[in-house]
């Protein structure tokens, strides 16, 4: 059984999302609805239950300002938002469940089935910190939050070398030589790490061109980053690598 509260300033939301979630079979137990989001927080606080399905954008009191509201939190966050796809890679960065709106079924489905496999089912703190980071439209975000098993382990993009695609899984290599997998696909994290400028320059790698030492044209091509790491690379992408570093060259 999955307790769940829902919190929304439309009505019509949370009654649409209850029978949604009824509708899905999925046990799913709905303990309060809020349109209020103020008259929440004391009912959060008291009551043990598993899932906040939570509005961001309310009137009086935010999705932000009411986690805000809370110094540790038993309890995990699925967001529903109408943010953009700019603003939604802020939410992958933080390891941060979402829907967005309107929400689809199989979309619930999903996000209800991914929530079931985490191993630490309570949102944390860093993780909002690091969203907050992350909405801010001026410069590109500094930090990541990636899902561990203890729970989530914040990191300096800068230190990202490159990543590999594992099937469902990918892997960081970091400049102090550290390796860490997540169960995020590639294409999350590409998403995620596209306004710091890295470059999917494979379907199974993406790279930091600041780490980039050498671009290899022999033997189908490649390139070697300064971990010492030959990654695969497209001839598309290597050449579109030659002409962002001004390298000359003949094709």
């Amino acid at each position: 059984m999955i307790r769940a509260i829902l919190i929304d300033d439309e009505k019509p939301a949370t009654e649409v999302l209850e029978m949604k979630l009824k509708r899905l079979n999925m046990g799913v137990q709905i303990l309060a609805k809020f349109n209020q989001p103020e008259a929440a927080v004391e009912f959060i606080r008291v009551t043990a239950f598993d899932i906040l399905f939570l509005d961001i954008e309310m009137p009086r009191l935010n999705g932000f300002d009411l986690l805000q509201q809370f110094d540790e939190f038993h309890f995990d966050v699925i967001f529903t938002t109408a943010y953009d796809q700019y603003a939604l890679r802020a939410f992958r960065v933080s390891a941060l469940n979402y829907l967005l709106k309107p929400i689809e079924e199989s979309e619930l489905k999903d996000a209800l089935v991914s929530w079931q496999q985490k191993k630490i089912k309570q949102l944390q703190l860093p993780q909002i910190q690091t969203l907050h980071e992350h909405l801010a439209p001026k410069t590109p975000p500094q930090r990541m939050a990636l899902p561990t098993n203890e729970g989530h382990e914040i990191i300096e993009i800068s230190q990202i070398v490159r990543c590999m695609a594992d099937t469902s899984y990918t892997h960081f290599h970091l400049t102090d030589g550290r390796k860490l997998v997540i169960c995020r696909t590639l294409k999350e994290i590409e998403q995620a790490l596209e306004p710091n400028g890295f470059v999917r320059v494979h379907h199974s790698h993406l790279i930091n061109p600041h780490f980039l030492r050498k671009i290899v044209k022999q033997e189908g091509g490649y390139l070697l980053m300064s971990d010492g790491a030959q990654v695969p690379v497209t001839k598309q992408k290597r050449d579109w690598l030659v002409e962002q570093f001004n390298v000359p060259g003949r094709g």
